[in-house]
């Protein structure tokens, strides 16, 4: 059963795993309505239809490299007609210790024109607070929005098979589509050669070969 509320401008639902961070209090000090809650979908939910996952730079780059982050941001558009991810921190100084920098511009490309996520870049906790303010107190139509709590939903087997490829660096949503329409499985994409990757996917050959290495390197556990 859907939990309906209503959500009026002013008002912030924040999820507990925030509690320990700034960004709650300053929001206080903004003039903002705190209310906590579990949210199993984002970190902040905003009159308007809005929810924010809120990520620091190195959680970003973590969730790259585990693949978490296309997931996250699948769940975000099932739930919210404006999902909106926060970055906050020194980008340069996160890049400094993540060897495959084009990964990470591949992860926010592919969250914009894939997943038609909003990104927004902040450098502190501080400006975080700020921009969540301004984003809160945008005019609406509305005086209040009846807010649904954002759940995950069940993902559908071709849903599943994308982020399975899309957890690659290198393959974003449109890659992943065409392998699977190309090549008609997961297993037909994790057996075929490099050649076949190239031309199924529309990749160039370099990109296709670092894939093929990848599906095909022996784990050596450190």
């Amino acid at each position: 059963m859907k939990e309906l509320r209503v959500l009026k401008p002013g008002i912030v639902i924040v999820d507990r795993r925030e509690e320990k961070s700034a960004v709650p209090s300053l929001l206080i000090k903004h003039g903002l309505s705190v209310r906590f809650d579990v949210l199993e979908v984002g970190d902040y939910a905003l009159p308007g239809d809005i929810l924010i996952e809120r990520k620091t730079v190195n959680d970003f780059i973590s969730s790259i490299l585990d693949g978490r982050l296309f997931d996250q941001a699948l769940n975000l558009s099932k739930a919210s007609n404006n999902p909106t991810f926060i970055i906050e921190g020194d980008i340069k100084n996160g890049l400094m210790h993540f060897e495959n920098v084009n990964a990470f511009w591949g992860a926010l490309a592919s969250l914009t024109y894939d997943f038609k996520q909003i990104v927004f870049f902040t450098n502190s906790p501080e400006e975080t607070a700020t921009l969540i303010n301004v984003i809160s107190k945008r005019k609406r139509g509305k005086e209040e929005d009846v807010w649904v709590k954002p759940r995950k939903k069940k993902a559908t087997l071709n849903e599943l098979q994308i982020l399975v490829l899309t957890s690659i660096p290198g393959v974003g949503l449109t890659t992943a589509k065409r392998l699977l329409k190309n090549l008609g499985s997961l297993r037909e994409v994790f057996n075929a050669e490099p050649n076949v990757l190239s031309t199924a996917g529309k990749i160039p050959a370099e990109k296709s070969l670092k894939i093929y290495e990848l599906i095909n390197a022996k784990y050596k556990e450190d």
